[in-house]
């Protein structure tokens, strides 16, 4: 690990550097000296990935077998595919403008909540499209998700 840190912190040109300390899969935060963007990488063995592009203000970590995380630019919270889950197709899916979020479980299928202008509503995580309005007070007051939330680009 230590190895790995000194590594990161010259490649990266990083001045932080933070393991992930739930998953055990080689992930790390690091942010640059210079423009004090963070972005995620992997290192296991001698394979070095990157999973994230250093050009945000902050982000965190993927949960366990998450298919994405929170990405923050600004003081808004916006999302990043799995590379996981994603490989190639990993990307920013849904803008950093809104306020906060709440992943919720709809009978087996991950929804996402996200507050915008002081109100709750409904984005497709996989596309970044709006699928409801923006017009309830709190996720108590949120409809049943009834749209199709896809895994896959394909479906």
């Amino acid at each position: 690990m230590v190895e790995t840190f000194k590594l990161a912190k010259t490649k990266f040109k990083a001045d932080l550097v933070i393991f992930d300390p739930n998953n055990g899969d080689g992930a790390l935060k690091a942010r640059s000296k210079k423009t004090k963007k963070w972005g995620m990488y992997q290192f296991m063995d001698v394979e070095e990935k990157e999973l994230i592009p250093m050009q945000y203000d902050s982000l965190n970590f993927y949960p366990f077998n998450g298919k994405y995380t929170a990405i923050y630019n600004n003081g808004k919270v916006g999302f990043y595919l799995s590379y996981w889950s994603y490989d190639k197709q990993a990307k920013q899916t849904v803008a950093c403008k809104y306020e906060d979020y709440k992943r919720f479980d709809a009978d087996g299928v991950s929804k996402l909540a996200v507050k915008k202008n002081g109100k709750w509503g409904w984005v497709d995580w996989l596309t970044g499209e709006e699928k409801s309005e923006f017009i309830y007070d709190s996720t108590d007051d949120l409809p049943y998700p009834h749209y199709k939330q896809n895994y896959w680009f394909d479906e």
